[in-house]
């Protein structure tokens, strides 16, 4: 129902009206009101719409009607509905008839303007992209909210637009806890809502999701249709051919505290190093294929080949840039960090042992996808802090997921898909899954990516328990020896280093330092102070190397990452 407090907006631009004009007579529907208090609207067909000159109407139907017009003495208006909008236009005169033969046709002066208003339910302001409105999206309480951008807004509902970072974490018919809408002047106003749906954008760099609200209380409600109605205001305006005497809104002038940002900046620019900034390139095909696999899709073979080439030349350029790239990938999904990091130290071991480019080429894709298949499982699954039996059941599907979506890509020898993708979570004494396979059905390839995938997946918290230190993570490997092979679990120590590429370090002194280099020996080459214990804001002093590491005194300890 339209509300009493819904009024007419006018309209005096010329191409609007013609738009307007136009759909009316394409789609039917007008009317002519006014004409008596006794007959207050009658349906008349528009015939043509002249732009600047006239109108033509048909009133074979209503011939009663046309001495009226002709006379002159009825302050007749014209009035329909267009999609969601309705339409009056100004008082229309000069009427006269034409010779049309068997018809009763008559023309009117084109009217000065028009007014029109909004069904409040339906319509939706869009925003072209000089409006930027920052939207927060809290899917639950406990998670870090999403930040993207508003694209369109109705009173039931909002589109908004996400990197693709953050796609894979919101999925259709998910509750959100809060959307936040921020204009630039500082006002904001929080709802709740759902997905409705959600859909890739064609570069795979963001992703727009379509959110309907949950039923705002009264006030909300008002507050809402203004901020529709100040929104449709400020695009006409400064659309081509607009009115740009017209006072901008309020809304959209930024107040002096205000930052302006990129809010959909690209993926991986401010990342600590030109390393981390070029591998964001990965993470950023992997945000996107979580995505498309969520939608059904297979893995297409040519993009997951030419992402593999552009890493192993990243590795090849400089290994030990990007052992470091890969503790830097701040905004990226822990899944995809924990895939590229595999796939980054499970080629740079397969290398070290002098296997063929071809084949550290295929383990490199099945290291970069092996763990993908979670993404198709149910989120709350993965949220849980305890699993009973049918739940890790459940989560053991993960792997044939994923391996039923690589389909196209027939380039992956089976014997490398089978070891990395479906052995990877097995363990020599049959505790691992989703087989349970055991000792000698287990290759060499099997073992190896098992040990990498197990120890960067301690590195990283888990509902279930929190990260773990590497030093505390080399520890636990003596006593996993019933479970991983030993020979590569010394093999990794020996390449990667006690105090490996990536540690975050705290001297005598109390410097944290980032680990970015070590010498042949193994030991610590290079650092890079820090402000903070997380990457993420941190800012980062030049490399420290020779004299100036000297000076930092002896390593007290490694520190977990935002500790």
């Amino acid at each position: 129902m339209e509300q009493a407090c819904d009024t007419y907006s006018r309209i005096d631009h010329a191409d609007k009206c013609r738009d307007l004009l136009e759909q009316l007579c394409e789609q039917g529907g007008a009317r002519l009101i006014g004409l008596s208090p006794e007959t207050p609207s009658l349906a008349a067909v528009l015939m043509e719409v002249v732009p600047g000159e006239r109108l033509v109407f048909d009133l074979t139907s209503i011939p009663a009607v046309a001495p009226l017009l002709e006379g002159g003495g009825r302050a007749s208006r014209l009035a329909g509905r267009v999609a969601s909008t309705l339409l009056r236009s100004a008082p229309l005169v000069g009427w006269r008839r034409l010779p049309v033969p068997g018809r009763i046709q008559l023309a009117c002066a084109w009217p000065e303007w028009l007014e029109i208003l909004h069904r409040r339910s339906t319509f939706r302001a869009e925003l072209p992209m000089r409006l930027t409105v920052r939207v927060e999206v809290l899917p639950a309480e406990g998670m870090r909210p999403l930040v993207g951008r508003l694209l369109d807004l109705s009173q039931g509902g909002c589109q908004i637009e996400l990197p693709a970072g953050s796609a894979s974490e919101l999925q259709a018919g998910q509750a959100l806890e809060r959307i936040a809408l921020c204009f630039p002047n500082g006002q904001q106003i929080e709802l709740r809502g759902e997905i409705r749906h959600r859909q890739l954008n064609a570069d795979w760099k963001a992703a727009r999701f379509g959110c309907a609200f949950d039923r705002p209380a009264a006030d909300l409600e008002r507050r809402l249709w203004f901020y529709v109605r100040e929104i449709e205001r400020e695009s006409a305006r400064g659309a081509l051919g607009g009115d740009a005497e017209r006072a901008p809104s309020p809304l959209f002038q930024a107040a002096r505290t205000t930052q302006t940002t990129d809010l959909l900046r690209t993926h991986g620019l401010d990342y600590a190093t030109p390393m981390a900034r070029r591998l964001a390139q990965v993470s950023l095909y992997l945000n996107g294929l979580l995505v498309d696999l969520q939608q059904g899709n297979d893995i297409e073979s040519a993009k997951l080949s030419w992402h593999c080439d552009y890493l192993l030349g990243l590795l090849d350029e400089d290994r030990q840039d990007l052992l470091f790239a890969v503790h830097c990938l701040v905004d990226d999904p822990p899944l995809v960090k924990h895939c590229i990091a595999v796939a980054v130290r499970l080629a740079d071991l397969a290398r070290s042992r002098g296997l063929p480019n071809d084949l550290v080429k295929a383990i490199c894709a099945c290291a970069l996808v092996h763990d993908l298949g979670k993404a198709l499982l149910p989120p709350e699954l993965l949220r849980s802090e305890f699993l009973d039996r049918e739940q890790r059941e459940i989560l053991g599907r993960h792997v044939t997921l994923l391996r039923e979506r690589l389909g196209q890509c027939k380039w992956l020898a089976e014997l490398v898909i089978g070891s990395v993708v479906e052995q990877i979570n097995e363990r020599l004494d049959g505790s691992g899954y989703p087989h349970g396979l055991r000792g000698e059905q287990l290759g060499e390839l099997a073992r190896m990516a098992a040990v990498v995938d197990v120890i960067d997946a301690m590195g990283r918290p888990r509902p279930d328990r929190p990260e773990q230190a590497i030093s505390s993570v080399y520890r636990r490997l003596i006593g996993c020896e019933a479970q991983l092979d030993r020979r590569w679990c010394q093999h990794y120590i020996q390449h990667f280093g006690l105090i490996p590429v990536g540690s975050l370090v705290r001297f005598a002194e109390g410097d944290l330092a980032w680990v970015e280099r070590l010498d042949r020996k193994g030991e610590i080459a290079q650092v890079r102070l820090a402000d903070q214990s997380s990457m993420r804001g941190a800012t980062l002093s030049a490399p420290l190397s020779g004299d100036e590491l000297a000076a930092l005194g002896p390593i007290e300890g490694i520190v977990i990452p935002g500790s």
